[in-house]
């Protein structure tokens, strides 16, 4: 790899390692099984670097960048999974991408505010919250790995939630996005 590849390669990295969240956070309003999901992720992974070479923007502009790019994935997606009777149509679906993309500063800010509460949890707290959120985890498997209850896992687990909640309330750079 030359020179010019491996800064750009870095600087993809970078960009993509900060973007990230956000770009799961849009991807999820438009997608909500978690296995299409996680293909169409990968494809925005790998279109992005792809065309990464024609990108002239920042690290704040990427995210967007790419969740323009997520848009067009689901759209091909959609496409192979036609077949399927529970299919949104076109529109709807441009509907809904455009107004995840006037969500997206709202979000990127309320992604910021998570995860730098995130990074005040004592590591314990931090480590479990990571793994309770695990799509693959179940709260019950998790409860038996840890010698606990179910039940007082999540008790656990909303207290963690109530301290991020105040955290992120006391962060005063953007409101939080309203819950659907």
């Amino acid at each position: 790899m030359d020179k010019k590849n491996k800064i750009n390669h870095s600087v993809f990295l970078k960009y993509l390692a900060k973007s990230e969240p956000i770009i799961r956070a849009y991807l999820r309003t438009l997608v909500q099984d978690y296995h299409d999901h996680s293909e169409i992720m990968q494809n925005v992974f790998i279109t992005s670097w792809d065309k990464f070479s024609k990108f002239s923007g920042d690290n704040d502009d990427f995210s967007k960048w790419a969740c323009v790019i997520a848009r067009f994935e689901v759209m091909k997606h959609r496409q192979t999974k036609a077949r399927d009777r529970l299919v949104l149509s076109d529109e709807l679906i441009s509907r809904i991408a455009d107004e995840g993309m006037q969500d997206h500063e709202t979000t990127k800010k309320w992604v910021d505010k998570l995860e730098s509460c995130l990074k005040e949890l004592p590591e314990e707290n931090h480590s479990l919250v990571k793994r309770a959120y695990d799509p693959e985890q179940s709260i019950k498997k998790l409860a038996f790995e840890l010698g606990k209850s179910p039940d007082s896992l999540y008790q656990k687990l909303l207290r963690i939630r109530k301290t991020l909640a105040k955290c992120m309330d006391n962060i005063s750079s953007a409101p939080l996005p309203k819950a659907n």
